[in-house]
Formats: structure tokens, C-alpha cells, sequence
């Protein structure tokens, strides 16, 4: 199955209507029913989409309508993002994990004149919020839901029963332009209400087009989709990618299952935030831990004559006879099992989102798994650089895709020339000003925000976010996310934020993994009444003194913590301490544990 023809597929509709019409009996898409998984070919992709895209049009939406959907990553998700997409209309996702404040931010920001909701919990918060979105004119709810006599609450199975196939959604399929607008995806910003960034049709193929081949995903590859579909990374690899080869993605239940599913299905590729692959390194430290001391002996042995291999393959050094045969062992005895964990198919798995540490890309490269991290943001419709097969510098985020451009301004700010670009933040005239800045000759570079370097062989590296670098009282520049990443790979530690801008010494507050925290509280047999009190118990003070000291020695002297609070409970986004994509709102976390901050110093 040869790739569309991008000058004639030229949108995300026809890319899309190209698949179906071309492989309409290879599978698109799995997802669990009633505790089996089922495939889904590209024609029954298409014909369910079809539905949804004339019952839409039957509710009287018109091309440029926006439309909401809100609920976790699910199939249905997509077959509604691309049936809003191929009938001209514009998709508003938003988190399911939003507050109704935040839900009701976004539905009325958007202009949403009809919303997809997940289910009774998702409908709740729609109806409380209803009185205040005079826009919205009809909710459809995905799963089954009590009562039923509530006026234009539809479900979803109902919704696209009756339809009367007029022909008009091919026609519209036909007729979609580059220039079109296809969806709006909210920034999960750390400050502020989040910015709306408009993705045009050019958008996405502009994106998509390079990067399969870069990466190498074929059409025999499988990912499971997983991640908020309301971030750009997930609509990006979970979604819009497989729309050149067809390859196939399995939808995970939930985010808290995707342990389990992907060992159930076994994908090719893993797409992951930092903070997944964190978990899994903790994990796999504490199975360790657990282990006897056989099993730890012939581990710590395979890790070591992974570090060996990885080294001089580092180097282009040929691998000694013997090298081979004791990674052959190594393989046999431990470097499957962590790729069972995997489901046993993995060929690499790729990083996004936020800066991920190097020591974790080094331990599973050891481990013959090959992270690939990449970098971009909603305002370059996903991605910017990555590392790729054959071309991999652990700790860079790669080199910039085809047709992108890049460049160093003297404060160390990246800015980025790309057709990928998006052309305006919706209705924030003074956010679009600030991001995009005119170059004279037509076009425009984007101000990302982050600060980095090129290295000689085009390799970009980020320091931090631009707002986020800590100058210490001594003038050191200090980048937190690097510590805080390093401090994460703990598998003690859930969330971390360094503290400590015109401060002597840099300061820490440190959120517990309720999962380890109380492995570790049984193993010891320390009597607890909760969280809170576990936080205050001298062994685990004592613990959690012990890790920062370890990963203290990995940094440089004025980038060690010296003090730190171990917190009762972990950041939440309920509380608007984390955003959807987990990153810390530090402005947030600083005000309301100020007092503690300050009794560091």
C-alpha cells in the first residue's frame, strides 16, 4: 500500500477518504468490547464516520461550525473528529479531566455549537454549566446514560441511526481546501486561560508528511492511543499519522489500563510523555529491589553488558564475538522481560510533550530499546525536531524536520520558520502578536518560548522554558525542569518543583508515589493513618532524604537541592496545580505553599 499522493490528498479529509477507498478491508483501529478486542478496517472507518458526518449536516451544521468532544481517548473520538473534519467543520476538543469551569471556558471560547460527551460524568458537567453555553444546541452522549427525557441529549448510537445518505459528504470531502481549518487544540498552558491554536488542513499534511519516513513507521506498525486526543502530541501520533501508510492503532481503555493493554496487544511502536516512561523505570527498579540476589547479580550484569554495547555502538565500533554471545544471554535473560512489558513487539517508542531525563533514554537503550525523544508544541501542529533511527544524540531532541527552520536569538529563545506553523492563537490578537513575528519577506518566526542551542551537526538542545529559568542569587543559571526530571526518575518521587530565582541555594517541593511510598511503609511494617501522616514519619523523611542526596551527586554544585518538603498529597489538577498534560502550574504551586518556600531560606 503505497502513501497518498500529498499534492492531490492535499487534506486531512482526502488523506483520509483515500485509505478508505484504497484498503477499505486492512484494519484501521481495535478497541475492547464487552472485555474482547475488535478490529475496525479502514471501510467500516469510513462508513461510521460517513454516519456521523450526515447526522451532523441533519442537525443543521455548517462548514466552519465548531464542534466540541469531550471524553478520554476512545474510538469513538476519532470516528467524530474526522467526520466533523470531512463535513468542513472545526473540532474543539476538550480535556476530560477539565473542571466545569474549565469546560465551560473552552465550550464558549470555541463558539461550540454542538458537543460529544463521553458519558454520565461528562454530561453532568455539561448540565450544570447548560444555563451559561446559550450555543450549544445539542449534546450527544457516547455511552448509555440515565435519564433519558432530557431535551436535545441524544445518544450516540441513536444520533446516527436515521440518516439519509444525500452524497454530500464525499462532495464536501472532495471540495475541503489546504487552507481550511480543521481544529482548534487548546494549550494546556502553565499560566493563564488556555490559548486557542488554530490547525489548518496545511497544517497537519505538512507535518505528516515527513515524518513516517523519518521515523520509519510502516504500514505493519501498531500504536495504542492513550494520551488526552485533546493534545496536540496524541492527535499527532495517535490519530493524524497513520492517515500516509494506514497503519493500524489500538485504542487503550484508559490511561490507567494502558499497562495492560499494550501488553495485551503488543504494538510496534510506544508513544509516550516523560512521565510515562518514568513510571516504568520505577517500576522496573522496584521489581529489582524484590528481586533475590541471583536475579539481581545476572541483572545488574545484563545492565553493564548493555552499557558496553550501547558504547560502542555509540562510537561506530565493531562488536567483539564475544560481546555478541553475552549480549545474547543478556537478551535471553533480561532484556526480553522488560521488553514483555512492552508486549514483546516494540521496535522503539518515541518521547514528547515535555523534556524527558537522559539517564532513563541511556537505561533503555541498555535494555536494546531505543527512545527516540522528540520536541515540539500545539503552535507547530505537534513537532518540531526528533531523533530518529540512525540519527540519535541522547540528550538533544534531533534535528528539524524538512522544509523547518530554525534559529538562535541572543537570549537563547528558538525561534521556528515552518509551513507546520500555525497562523493565530482564535480571538487573542495580542497572544498571536507576541508569538509570531513578521521577517520582512512575508512570512513569519515563531517565538516558542523555550531556550536552547544547535550543536554542529544540527542537533537541538533545550535548556528550559524561557520563563521558567531560576538565576540564583550567585548569577548561575539554573534550568528546573532538568532537576526536577532527574528527581522523578526516583521511583519514590511523583512530582517535583524547584525553587529558588535570586535565592542563595536552590530548594525543592516533593510529591510522594502513593504506590511505592506504600510498598515501601508495608515492607516496613510502619503504622499509618494516611498519606499525610505517612509524609511526616522519620523513615520516610529518612528515604526521601537518601534520593535527593544520590541524584544531588549527579549535578553540578549550584544546581544541587539543599533543602526540601516532602507534601502531604500530590499536585492536582483539580486544584489547578498541574495542567492536563501533568506539567506544573508553578506560579500556582509557589503562591500556595509559599510560607514553606520562604522558611527554606
Amino acid at each position: 500500500m503505497s502513501k497518498p499522493d500529498f499534492n492531490i490528498c492535499n487534506t486531512v479529509p482526502k488523506a483520509f477518504w483515500h485509505h478508505v477507498t484504497h484498503q477499505k478491508d486492512e484494519i484501521a483501529n481495535w478497541s475492547k468490547v464487552q472485555g474482547v478486542w475488535k478490529s475496525q478496517t479502514w471501510g467500516e472507518y469510513g462508513a461510521i464516520s460517513k454516519k456521523i458526518g450526515l447526522a451532523l449536516q441533519a442537525s443543521g451544521m455548517k462548514p466552519s461550525d465548531k464542534i466540541s468532544i469531550l471524553s478520554q481517548t476512545r474510538l469513538e473520538w476519532v470516528l467524530c473528529d474526522m467526520a466533523i473534519m470531512c463535513i468542513g467543520c472545526v473540532t474543539a476538543p476538550v480535556y476530560h479531566s477539565n473542571t466545569e469551569e474549565q469546560v465551560h471556558y473552552i465550550a464558549e471560547h470555541s463558539d461550540a455549537r454542538l458537543m460529544f460527551v463521553e458519558d454520565q460524568e461528562q454530561l453532568d458537567k455539561i448540565l450544570e454549566i447548560w444555563d451559561r453555553l446559550p450555543k450549544i444546541e445539542k449534546v450527544i452522549v457516547f455511552e448509555s446514560y440515565y435519564p433519558k427525557d432530557l431535551p436535545n441529549v441524544i445518544p450516540f448510537s441513536l444520533f446516527i441511526e436515521t440518516v439519509n445518505d444525500d452524497g454530500s459528504f464525499e462532495k464536501r470531502i472532495e471540495a475541503s481546501k489546504p487552507e481550511e481549518v480543521v481544529s482548534f487544540i487548546y494549550t494546556s498552558g502553565t499560566t493563564g486561560h488556555p490559548k486557542a491554536g488554530v490547525i489548518d488542513n496545511f497544517n497537519v499534511i505538512s507535518t505528516i508528511k515527513h515524518l513516517p519516513d523519518m521515523l520509519d513507521i510502516r504500514r505493519e506498525d501498531l500504536s495504542v492511543a492513550y494520551l488526552p486526543l485533546a493534545h496536540i502530541a496524541e492527535r499527532l501520533l495517535g490519530h493524524f499519522i497513520k492517515l500516509v501508510y494506514g497503519n493500524a492503532t489500538a485504542f487503550a481503555e484508559s490511561i490507567a489500563d494502558m499497562p495492560d493493554n499494550v501488553r495485551q496487544v503488543g504494538p510496534t511502536i510506544v508513544f509516550g510523555t516523560p512521565r510515562v516512561f518514568e513510571k516504568y523505570y520505577a517500576r522496573i527498579a522496584t521489581g529489582i529491589g524484590d528481586a533475590t540476589w541471583i536475579q539481581k547479580t545476572v541483572y545488574n550484569w545484563s545492565v553493564e553488558t548493555g552499557k558496553k554495547r550501547a558504547k560502542l555502538l555509540s562510537k561506530e565500533k565493531s562488536i567483539t564475538f564475544l560481546l555478541k554471545l553475552e549480549s545474547a544471554i543478556a537478551r535471553f535473560f533480561i532484556y526480553n522481560k522488560i521488553r514483555d512489558i512492552f508486549g514483546g513487539r516494540v521496535r522503539f517508542m518515541i518521547s514528547g510533550a515535555a523534556p524527558i531525563s537522559p539517564e532513563i533514554i541511556h537505561y533503555f537503550k541498555w535494555m536494546d530499546i531505543s527512545i527516540y525523544e522528540g520536541y515540539g508544541m500545539t503552535e507547530t501542529t505537534g513537532v518540531i525536531s526528533c531523533n530518529r533511527p540512525g540519527f540519535v544524540k541522547i540528550g538533544s531532541v534531533g534535528q528539524v524536520l524538512p522544509d523547518t527552520e530554525i534559529r538562535i536569538a541572543k537570549d537563547g529563545e528558538i525561534f521556528v520558520r515552518a509551513p507546520q506553523n500555525i497562523k493565530e492563537y482564535y480571538k487573542n490578537e495580542k497572544a498571536t502578536n507576541e508569538l509570531l513575528k513578521a521577517d520582512g519577506n512575508g512570512s513569519y518566526w515563531l517565538h516558542t518560548g523555550d531556550v536552547g542551542h544547535i550543536d554542529e551537526e544540527g542537533y537541538l538542545f533545550i535548556t528550559d522554558r524561557k520563563k521558567d529559568l531560576i538565576i540564583t542569587a550567585g548569577g548561575k543559571n539554573v534550568a528546573p525542569q532538568n532537576i526536577e526530571n532527574l528527581l522523578k526518575t526516583s521511583p519514590f518521587v511523583s512530582q517535583a518543583m524547584v525553587y529558588g530565582d535570586a535565592k542563595p541555594y536552590l530548594t525543592a517541593l516533593i510529591t510522594m508515589d502513593e504506590d511505592e511510598i506504600t510498598k515501601f511503609a508495608r515492607d516496613r511494617k510502619l503504622l499509618y493513618k494516611d498519606q499525610a501522616d505517612l509524609s511526616k514519619k522519620e523513615e520516610v523523611l529518612e528515604l526521601y532524604r537518601q534520593e535527593v542526596h544520590f541524584k544531588n551527586e549527579k549535578l553540578a554544585s549550584y544546581e544541587t537541592i539543599k533543602k526540601f518538603f516532602v507534601l502531604e498529597e500530590d499536585f492536582d489538577q483539580n486544584k489547578d496545580e498541574l495542567t492536563p498534560t501533568m506539567k506544573v502550574r508553578r506560579k500556582v504551586v509557589t503562591e500556595r505553599y509559599k510560607d514553606i518556600l520562604e522558611n527554606f531560606y
